[in-house]
């Protein structure tokens, strides 16, 4: 049964090759105020995720930083998985880490499935720019537990890899340009605080 020690809403976001610019466009334009936590997994390196999570912090109004064990979540927080762990979120927001064994790392669809099964129709997942197919099972994960999924359009990607996958897939709830993520978030978080999804977009053409 999930926790109702739960009260946050959850934001979910996983980026990978040409995420630092696209998480920077987004956090830039989040608004002060937010009742939800975020937790971010960007494929990075050990150390690089650190100097990220600082950048991001210096142009927004949500305090970001690098995560570490027993962190729990709070409202205006993002946490980044520390490159070369993955990161879980428990049923109370306690953040899990531990060492990755797979690449590419940290994890996508490893945060987003703990997400969606501690968080349900709280969470919202976002998957941006990036290679191959991390974070299909996390967005499938998410919408299954009556969440709401969000992906980064082709024409705003650096590489239209993994939200391409997610969407083909039939994971995403809305596809929008990388300059509107920010706000679609807060639309979103809007409906699920309010216990019902609403989806202003639909998939975007492939092409």
């Amino acid at each position: 049964m999930r926790s109702r020690r739960n009260k946050l809403n959850l934001v979910a976001i996983g980026a990978s090759a040409g995420g630092p610019s696209a998480l920077a466009n987004v956090f830039s334009k989040l608004p002060s105020g937010l009742t939800a936590a975020f937790v971010v997994s960007q494929h990075m390196p050990r150390g690089f995720t650190k100097q990220l999570s600082a950048r991001l912090t210096t142009m927004s109004n949500v305090k970001v930083r690098e995560a570490q064990s027993d962190d729990i979540l709070q409202a205006g927080t993002a946490l980044v998985t520390p490159g070369g762990h993955n990161m879980e979120v428990a049923e109370d927001g306690r953040i899990i880490l531990e060492e990755a064994k797979q690449t590419p790392s940290p994890s996508i669809d490893i945060m987003m499935k703990s997400a969606a099964s501690s968080y349900g129709p709280r969470c919202v997942g976002v998957l941006m720019t990036g290679m191959l197919h991390d974070g299909v099972l996390g967005m499938k994960a998410i919408k299954e537990a009556g969440g709401v999924t969000i992906a980064q359009d082709e024409s705003s990607s650096l590489v239209f890899g993994m939200n391409k996958a997610a969407i083909q897939a039939g994971a995403v709830d809305i596809v929008v340009h990388v300059s509107d993520v920010a706000l679609t978030i807060v639309d979103s978080l809007l409906g699920v605080s309010r216990g019902n999804k609403q989806r202003s977009a639909s998939p975007a053409q492939l092409g």
